[in-house]
């Protein structure tokens, strides 16, 4: 089952209709994860240690506000009970419960709480900015620390090759599924924890995002959250794009799952694949390849740098 049933960021706002109205009871308490589902794949409350997610839990209060807990950090949320659905940092996350049960879905992944009849543990704190990794010596935020030399830093400054897909939600992008748009991109880090991402074609810069990663996530990497910018032509806010490369299971890559709305209202869902230059897919199935993959080995077999332009059609 891929990673990337571990993170809550995946049950985004494009999904909050999936459970919208179906005559759920407002849960209240303390709520402990006791299973992940995805597809016919099930991973029971036993065997969620194997994912780092055995201490995951929810509290519901009695004024409709709560939060959720995953690898022990927290995250606010109010629940909509008007239309079924949790109003998160990471958007809208579609609920379902009655009473004693309390699921969260988004048509793919669905996580499973049950009620505990134990006292709720004490809400953890967010992780601070200067978030120092397990097993490292040298805080990541220090100034004086070469950013060379942290893995971190060096991750995400670097340059990526890959495509997007989008998904319509309304008959005027129904056309473009099913395409897969080649992309170029840069990733900056700065030793404060700031960065940028830039995506273009041929024909414009696709997204500028300003961005930020405290340094917490499944992968000495982190998480890179957008704070302010524009994918197409929307704007993109606080954890409109919540990037954790520890997620999907392929080396050297990021995914990155957003919403494109057009006058409030979803207009299509998109992916975006990315795979650092220079770096093969061999993970990849062949299916995810991007269209111009021929062209992408050439040139790092000839130890090309990335180019600004794609090759023409």
């Amino acid at each position: 089952m891929k990673k990337r049933l571990l993170m809550i960021g995946g049950l985004v706002a494009s999904v909050a209709f999936f459970l919208a109205g179906c005559g759920s009871k407002t849960p209240e308490g303390y709520f402990t994860l006791s299973e992940i589902t995805e597809g016919d794949e099930t991973v029971k409350e036993k065997d969620l240690s194997d994912y780092g997610m055995e201490d995951s839990y929810a509290v519901f209060e009695d004024d409709g506000d709560g939060y959720l807990v995953f690898m022990d950090v927290p995250s606010d949320f109010t629940y909509d009970e008007k239309n079924g659905v949790l109003d998160t940092d990471f958007g809208e996350i579609a609920i379902k419960s009655d009473g004693k049960t309390v699921r969260l879905a988004d048509g793919q992944v669905t996580l499973t709480f049950k009620k505990s009849k134990k006292d709720a543990p004490e809400k953890p704190e967010m992780p601070d900015a200067d978030y120092e990794s397990e097993g490292e010596g040298d805080d990541w935020t220090d100034p004086e620390s070469d950013p060379g030399d942290e893995p971190m830093l060096a991750f995400w400054n670097d340059d990526w090759y890959g495509w997007w897909e989008l998904n319509g939600m309304i008959n005027e992008w129904d056309k473009l599924e099913y395409i897969k748009f080649s992309v170029l991109a840069t990733t900056t880090l700065n030793d404060d924890g700031t960065g940028t991402i830039k995506l273009w074609d041929n024909d414009l810069l696709l997204a500028e995002v300003d961005c930020s990663n405290n340094g917490h996530g499944l992968t000495e990497y982190g998480t890179m959250l957008s704070e302010d910018g524009y994918f197409y032509e929307g704007p993109l806010g606080h954890a409109d794009w919540n990037i954790d490369p520890g997620v999907y299971d392929h080396e050297d890559s990021i995914t990155i799952d957003g919403n494109y709305y057009e006058d409030g209202d979803l207009a299509f869902t998109y992916t975006i694949h990315l795979v650092k230059w220079g770096s093969t897919w061999d993970d990849y199935d062949e299916d995810e390849l991007p269209d111009d993959y021929d062209w992408y080995l050439d040139m790092i077999d000839q130890g090309e740098p990335m180019p600004d332009e794609l090759p023409e059609e």
